[in-house]
């Protein structure tokens, strides 16, 4: 029942003031980070990329497309396809180039060790160690005399090729004017052999070095696939047809054709065929690649020339090429094509690791968010440590060093000078010599054909 009397407006207000309750200031929202923007589009695309292949890097392993990975690769593919006559047919022909790989490859580093250790003794070349290497510095220096015995200076410094011929010139005119030979020597000065340059001979075994790298990361990958691999055969080929169409309904769709629905992908191996494949195609792998930098980090540290050692530190990198040479010009397309279609391997962390798929793009961001805002950890700089450059300062430090300690000694001046040069007794020259010269050398004349001047 309502009141006859109305309330004038201010004795509403009045009453309902002291009900009213207290304003509240708006509470602050975090709406997160704006999807449309650009930042944020460039952060979750940039660690989308860095997560993915940094996966591949670690943990995803693909066979070069040499006559290698063919002899390992066919075998299988016949094994799991039952061994039919047209697959065992491409399997045998891969063992054949890999044979003629060896031979070819063999020959090549046959010739370079014969042509070091017979050829250059016969034309009186001693080792060049570090003959000039202190050319600069002479007199006074560790490095001053040179092999003919005499004081090294910057305008009597030749290479071998030029050397050899004003060291004849000279000697021709004193077995023909012997009574001038006083006038013969101090008007024909042959000069002395040595480097142009130490540091850049040093710089192009460190070239060499590079370039022969990717012949032993492709066998390290070999070894990380059979290690990784099951003891079991496995099926390496498979048929896929796709689901979530009409297989010729997504043929047209994608422009695909059969071969494209045909997978091959590195799966297990049975323990025999893995010691097979070790000891034919690893091992000696590994041993003409040992044999090859040798060879070759050898061979510059003979060239004293500053421009045929740039072109020589590229030139050499050619011998561990030929496996690549002939799978290119002279293996049939069917085995490219096959080597070329095998799947990438991936080893057991790589799921692990790649992991974007599976992730929602919001936590990707915040995972991205953590690492831009705190500070650096152990892993991370040692990340910072590049393995592989750091692996070819060791190895170049090795191989040179290898040389150092074969062929050159230490003189009374500290300098590194040639061991002392004798004549082989003949040009026979067999593998052995050649490939373990420090277990079966050459036979020489008893008396040394050069001897390091006394100085």
């Amino acid at each position: 029942m309502y009141s006859s009397a109305a309330a004038s407006p201010r004795e509403l207000y009045s009453a309902r003031g002291s009900e009213r309750p207290t304003r509240q200031p708006p509470e602050a929202k975090d709406n997160g980070p704006d999807v449309d923007s650009e930042e944020y589009r460039a952060k979750l695309a940039a660690a989308k990329m860095m997560s993915i292949l940094k996966a591949r890097e670690k943990h995803a392993l693909r066979l070069d497309v040499s006559v290698y990975a063919a002899a390992i690769i066919m075998p299988q593919i016949a094994r799991s396809a039952g061994w039919p006559k047209n697959l065992t047919i491409v399997m045998i022909r891969s063992y054949i180039f890999l044979l003629v790989n060896y031979f070819t490859h063999g020959c090549c580093l046959y010739f370079l060790a014969k042509e070091e250790l017979v050829w250059d003794a016969f034309a009186g070349q001693m080792f060049l160690c570090d003959f000039g290497k202190d050319s600069g510095d002479c007199p006074g220096a560790a490095n001053c005399i040179g092999p003919a015995g005499t004081e090294f200076a910057p305008a009597r410094v030749y290479s071998w090729s030029l050397w050899p011929t004003r060291m004849y010139v000279r000697d021709s005119l004193k077995g023909m004017f012997p009574d001038r030979i006083d006038d013969i020597n101090r008007l024909a000065d042959p000069g002395e052999y040595g480097l142009e340059s130490y540091y850049c001979r040093l710089l192009c075994c460190a070239l060499y070095t590079v370039t022969v790298m990717s012949d032993l990361m492709g066998s390290i990958n070999i070894m990380k696939v059979f290690m990784d691999i099951p003891n079991k055969p496995e099926c390496w080929v498979g048929y896929e047809e796709p689901t979530w169409a009409d297989k010729e309904r997504a043929k047209a769709i994608h422009g695909w054709t059969e071969l494209d629905l045909v997978t091959l992908k590195i799966a297990g191996m049975s323990l025999p065929w893995k010691i097979l494949n070790v000891v034919v195609v690893l091992l000696p792998k590994v041993f003409l690649w040992k044999i090859t930098a040798e060879a070759g980090t050898v061979f510059l540290m003979e060239t004293s020339a500053i421009s045929d050692l740039i072109v020589n530190s590229v030139a050499l990198a050619f011998i561990l090429q030929i496996d690549a040479l002939l799978c290119a010009e002279l293996m049939s397309e069917t085995t490219r094509s096959i080597l070329e279609k095998l799947d990438e391997h991936h080893l057991e962390d790589y799921a692990y690791e790649d992991n974007v798929e599976e992730m929602p793009d919001k936590d990707l961001y915040t995972q991205n968010e953590v690492q831009i805002k705190r500070s650096w950890n152990c892993n991370e700089l040692w990340d910072l440590f590049p393995l592989k450059f750091a692996l070819c300062i060791l190895l170049t430090w090795a191989f040179t060093g290898y040389y150092y300690q074969r062929h050159c000694a230490v003189d009374d001046a500290g300098g590194k000078v040639s061991i002392s040069l004798g004549l082989p007794l003949g040009t026979g020259f067999n593998v052995l010599n050649a490939f373990m010269p420090r277990f079966f050398p050459i036979l020489e004349e008893e008396e040394p054909l050069w001897v390091m001047p006394e100085t």
